[in-house]
């Protein structure tokens, strides 16, 4: 009887950075850094998660290009996951417009934004800003979102923008709207 032992055909190794501790639970994957901790579930992925010296080792056993990029964005993943608990993420927006002033209210006891006075409309645009642990601040014409999870804080830029999508009319006249500024890291260290 021959014993075969079944070799991983994609495999990344992701270190831990300094400052974080990575814990591994079934698939379940848990960074602990000095701002929080980030928790992501990666069993619908199908990947092979091993823990060993405070490194991640991502494996699958099935070919092609499928699966090299499934391997890929896990690893990806979990490197911001780390840089979030580390640094966090930040975006910055700016509310543009030509004609009628447009102010920006956000109720964080219901997690709410408002748009008020977007292109002279009566009535605001109000939407639930769909996860808690991203926090907004407005001043003036500048909106910031910051948070621990990149694609948390990322998400709710691209939904300040769809709120202002102006449709049937010249995207050169009509330009008022929110605007992503500026992307990247919240608290960086120099």
């Amino acid at each position: 009887m021959s014993t075969s032992v079944v070799k991983a055909v994609y495999a990344e190794r992701v270190e831990a950075l300094e400052g974080v501790k990575i814990m591994l639970q079934d698939s379940t994957v848990t960074v602990e850094g000095p701002l929080g901790k980030l928790s992501k579930d990666f069993s619908h992925t199908g990947l092979r998660l091993v823990l060993e010296d405070n490194a991640l080792r991502i494996l699958c056993f099935k070919k092609g290009k499928r699966f090299k990029a499934l391997v890929g964005m896990v690893a990806k993943l979990v490197k911001n996951m780390m840089e979030g608990v580390l640094h966090g993420y930040m975006v910055k927006l700016k509310i543009v417009y030509s004609h009628f002033p447009v102010t920006v209210k956000y109720d964080k006891s219901r997690n709410t934004v408002s748009i008020h006075n977007f292109m002279g409309e009566k009535s605001p645009r109000v939407f639930e800003v769909p996860f808690k642990n991203v926090d907004i601040s407005v001043s003036g014409q500048d909106i910031i979102v910051t948070g621990l999870d990149k694609n948390e804080v990322t998400q709710v830029a691209a939904i300040f923008e769809l709120a202002t999508k102006i449709k049937d009319k010249d995207p050169r006249i009509h330009i008022d709207g929110i605007y992503v500024v500026e992307k990247g890291l919240w608290r960086r260290e120099a």
